[in-house]
């Protein structure tokens, strides 16, 4: 009697467990359904909820494990007139389990796989996607239990079309997924995309619409990550007109802005010269104005602090503030027109114009305890920026410079075919030996003030440059010559007149003042009135500079101021000043030399030298 129960038991068993076998196979297995119901049945839901027909032309499968799901092949969707939103693709869907018992089909999760899907607007604003979103208004008017949840993008492209501006816009390999479980509680969004070619991580959380629709804010947390960069807005936002419509933190960092401004087609002043950029700050925006405050800006070097505002108006954008920085580097900026000016430079004859960089306006002000442009350094700077449509004018207030103080103003003008530009600047106290070793030519030394004002037009650097026109005048007292000791060259020309250039090379010559100007015209300037004197030595020189060359060709003559050498006479030397600006050359009046040498001049059979030389000297400015 035991041995049939157990029997029995076993076959009741393995019965059991064969129709559990057989139905977890038939669970896990997908199903090509043939009926029109499943169809039927999940176009209803979506013709409720969004207003959208789906007509499907591929098989339907359905399974049950481990959740019941759907999936349509070939689908399209459309509005109640036959106007694509979506087309071609997969419609996969997640199905309830409680109304699947009682027979009925309804979807909690829908997502979209290999579609194409299209967003026209026309040129009034309206979209065929307007039905839907005012069936998701009501949705928040009436919040319904059974609504679907999640929406799902895979491997999906969004085409954007304007009618009114033209604009076509493909988002391709979509991969996203929204979830809103509640129609009154926030949704979050996250996944990735791709927009222009660049591949951006996208986060967004906490944002309730139902609040939106209201006319209330919502909370916002958005990060957008990618090649080009990474932006973060977390605060709240709203769509009341006279509202704020984000009130919150605002982060901002790449290391390639132009690329980034290429990207986007968004311009920036001066945006072909931004490098790196980094900002921060607290930001307010209402109508087309976005304020920040407690900005930190970053453009490669020391943060910038301050206030910052972009208004977009006229169809242009603009922006105004105030920063301040420990340090500030303007080489970036001045580089355009640095490298332009150099002889050597292969954008010398480069078409020059200001369409980029006064692509926006700027109305910019300044402070720095150091700038450094080039390898001059400068303190407690005060300057500010201005960028209108066709022109750049920089300002310096004030700062200083190796001890002393400059301030002036460089401005770029577009005149249609041609750039002006325009250079005025004054200094005192600078002393030029710190200055000069800083630059690389420190050849004199001594507190200066000076003036300068040019002015030039050109297609190209090297035409504006030449066109270049005004005046440059400076005065050094006291001072010298450092690299040349003039005295001991006339004492030693008097004496040995062909080692006399020794010194030329060597030591240092003081001074009491000395002076030029230079009158420019057409690039070239002819030194006037221009010398030194000292209690010892007076001299001049005359000449030319050319500023577009960067090169001087000048002629120096010096004469002692007592009697030196035997004779008890007058003594002179001239020489030359010959090469670039930044590195020139002393050159001896070689005949002057074998005159004054007797055997020298015997054995080239020189004539003999007048008794007397008139030798041109550099009147003090109180006797001219």
């Amino acid at each position: 009697m035991r041995r049939q129960t157990s029997l029995r038991t076993r076959v009741i068993a393995g019965l059991v467990g064969a129709c559990v076998v057989v139905g977890l196979v038939l669970a896990v297995a997908p199903w090509t359904v043939s009926s029109d119901a499943l169809r039927e049945a999940v176009a209803r839901q979506l013709a409720r909820e969004l207003g959208i027909d789906m007509p499907v032309t591929g098989r339907t499968t359905i399974a049950f494990l481990p959740a019941p799901r759907v999936k349509f092949e070939d689908m399209r969707l459309a509005t109640t007139d036959g106007t694509p939103l979506v087309d071609g693709g997969a419609l996969r869907g997640q199905l309830a389990w409680a109304p699947l018992v009682l027979g009925r089909i309804r979807l909690t999760e829908v997502s979209l796989a290999q579609a194409r899907v299209l967003v026209p607007v026309d040129a009034q604003g309206r979209s065929p996607w307007d039905p839907a979103l005012a069936r998701l208004d009501a949705r928040l008017a009436d919040d319904e239990g059974d609504a679907i949840g999640t929406l799902g993008l895979v491997d999906t492209t969004i085409v954007y079309s304007d009618a009114a501006t033209g604009r076509r816009e493909i988002v391709r390999d979509a991969d996203l997924v929204l979830s809103w479980p509640n129609a009154a509680g926030p949704l979050s969004l996250s996944g990735s995309a791709a927009l222009r070619g660049e591949t951006m991580q996208i986060a967004l959380s906490g944002l309730v619409p139902a609040q939106l629709v209201a006319g209330a804010s919502s909370p916002l947390d958005l990060r957008l990550t990618g090649r080009l960069g990474r932006l973060s807005i977390a605060g709240t936002i709203a769509t009341g007109r006279d509202s704020p419509w984000l009130t919150g933190r605002v982060s901002f960092e790449t290391r390639m802005a132009r690329d980034v401004l290429a990207w986007s087609g968004t311009r920036l002043p001066l945006g072909p010269s931004i490098g790196p950029l980094s900002l921060e700050g607290d930001a307010n925006g209402v109508g087309r104005t976005l304020s920040f405050s407690a900005l930190r800006l970053g453009l490669g070097g020391d943060p910038m602090e301050g206030a910052l505002t972009a208004r977009y108006q006229d169809g242009r954008l603009g922006i105004s503030g105030t920063l301040a920085a420990g340090s500030l580097d303007v080489d970036r900026f001045a580089a355009p027109v640095v490298v332009a000016s150099d002889p050597a430079s292969s954008q010398r004859r480069a078409p020059l114009g200001l369409t980029q960089h006064a692509a926006a306006d700027l109305d910019l002000r300044l402070s720095a305890s150091e700038a450094r442009i080039g390898g001059a350094r400068l303190t407690d700077v005060a300057m500010a920026v201005l960028v209108t449509k066709g022109k750049i004018e920089t300002s310096v207030s004030r700062a200083g410079l190796a001890g002393g103080e400059v301030r002036g103003r460089f401005t770029l003008s577009d005149l249609g075919d041609m750039i002006e530009m325009r250079l005025e600047a004054e200094g005192s106290g600078v002393d030029l030996g710190p200055l000069g070793r800083d630059l690389g030519s420190a050849w004199i030394a001594g507190p200066a003030t000076g003036e300068i004002a040019l002015v030039g037009t050109g297609r190209h650097a090297e035409e504006l440059l030449g066109t270049l026109a005004g005046e440059v005048a400076v005065e050094v007292a006291p001072g010298e010559f450092v690299g040349v000791d003039l005295a001991e060259a006339l004492r030693r020309f008097e004496r040995q007149p062909l080692t006399a250039t020794r010194t030329l090379r060597s030591g240092r010559t003081p001074f009491t003042r000395a002076a030029a100007r230079l009158d420019v015209l057409d690039g070239v300037g002819t030194l006037v009135d221009s010398g030194f004197e000292s209690p010892q030595l007076s001299g001049m020189l005359e000449g030319t500079v050319s500023l577009a060359a960067r090169r001087i060709d000048a002629k120096a003559a010096v004469e002692s101021v007592t009697p030196v050498g035997e004779g008890n006479l007058i003594s002179a030397l001239t020489f030359g000043f010959r090469g670039p600006l930044t590195d020139v050359t002393l050159v001896p009046d070689a005949k002057a030399l074998i005159q004054r040498s007797g055997a020298a001049r015997l054995l080239l059979g020189a004539p003999e030298p007048e008794t007397e030389t008139a030798l041109p000297a550099f009147a003090p400015a109180a006797q001219q």
